[in-house]
């Protein structure tokens, strides 16, 4: 279960009538705290993210994590989106798990402290910080299954750094073997130029 789908799974928790169960879970993952008298916004994505296998900022601030994994443009269900709480410039601010856009172009978190609770809420582009995403899961995008494994050396190819994948060769001979194993021949279709004309293969 990734950690999207674990922090969904933890909506209504609250910090009144549930507080047990949610200091229960954010002490699980590592986040000692009272969620009754600490903002916990950045505990619970901390919780979440070692419960589900990864690791957090450690830290309280939610602006902690503009220095974590790798920022992206396009954010994708499940990454982390920051937002600023009061001045800009400030040291305040949210995070949570991105979920979506609203048709007005607001933006859906999934976290916790919202409205006191773990809940959906949308905020503002305007507030947004930055959206970022762990570095394990950009070198891991391409796995391999997808990739395949090279017959000389067992090795998996390596979709993002192909030469990592040639160092494994001991010899030049080898190496030139798995290069020409590469390349294809590209598909060849026929289309006439007009009624009367052949027709001639396009590459």
């Amino acid at each position: 279960m990734n950690a999207f789908e674990l922090a969904g799974k933890q909506l209504g928790l609250n910090e009144s009538d549930q507080k047990a169960a949610l200091q229960d879970y954010l002490v699980t993952g590592g986040q000692n705290l009272d969620p009754a008298t600490t903002a916990w916004c950045a505990a619970f994505v901390n919780a979440t993210l070692a419960q589900s296998g990864g690791q957090g900022t450690g830290k309280l601030n939610a602006r902690s994590y503009l220095d974590w994994g790798q920022a992206v443009d396009k954010p994708q269900q499940g990454d982390i989106a920051v937002f600023s709480r009061g001045d800009p410039n400030g040291w305040q601010g949210h995070v949570g798990f991105f979920e979506g856009y609203n048709p007005d172009g607001t933006i859906r978190v999934l976290g916790g402290n919202q409205g006191d609770s773990v809940s959906v809420a949308s905020f503002s582009p305007d507030s947004l910080l930055g959206f970022r995403r762990d570095g394990n899961a950009l070198a891991n995008a391409y796995t391999p299954d997808s990739q395949g494994q090279d017959p000389q050396t067992g090795q998996p190819a390596n979709a993002f750094a192909p030469q990592n994948a040639l160092a494994g060769y001991p010899n030049a001979a080898q190496q030139q073997a798995w290069e020409q194993s590469m390349t294809y021949t590209p598909l060849r279709r026929s289309r006439p130029t007009n009624a009367l004309s052949a027709p001639i293969p396009l590459v």
